[in-house]
C-alpha cells in the first residue's frame, strides 16, 4: 500500500483525499473487516435504540460492551500511519467516510442473492 504524506499541507477538504483513505483501508483486508464490524455494531445499536437513535456518535454510554478498538481509534491509527500528523477535523471526516463505505458494502452484500 502506498503512503499518502503531508496531509496537513494538502487541501484536506478535497473529496479525493477521503476517497484515497477509503481505498487504502479497503486494500488492507484486516482493517477493512474491522471497519465493517464497527458499521455492523452501529447498525445493531441503532436498531436497539429504535426511533430515538438520533446521534450515535457517543454510543459508549448506553452500550458498555463495545468492540475494541473503536472506529475512532481505528481511523486515528490508520490515518496517522498514512499521513503522519492529521488535523482532528480530518479524522472525523475520514471516520465518517469509512463508515459510509462499509455501510454501502454491507448493503450490497445483503442485496446479493445467495
Amino acid at each position: 500500500m502506498g503512503e499518502i504524506r503531508y496531509l496537513a499541507n494538502r487541501d484536506i477538504w478535497k473529496h479525493d483525499v477521503l476517497d484515497r483513505i477509503v481505498a487504502a483501508a479497503r486494500a488492507n483486508a484486516g482493517l477493512w473487516l474491522m471497519v465493517k464490524e464497527r458499521a455492523m455494531e452501529m447498525r445493531a445499536f441503532k436498531s436497539e435504540l429504535g426511533p430515538q437513535a438520533g446521534d450515535t456518535s457517543d454510543m459508549g454510554r448506553p452500550f458498555p460492551a463495545r468492540l475494541t478498538p473503536t472506529i475512532a481509534e481505528l481511523t486515528e491509527e490508520f490515518v496517522s500511519t498514512m499521513f503522519g500528523s492529521c488535523p482532528p477535523e480530518m479524522l472525523s471526516r475520514a471516520q465518517t467516510a469509512l463508515l459510509l463505505a462499509a455501510e454501502s458494502e454491507l448493503d450490497a452484500d445483503t442485496a446479493r442473492p445467495t
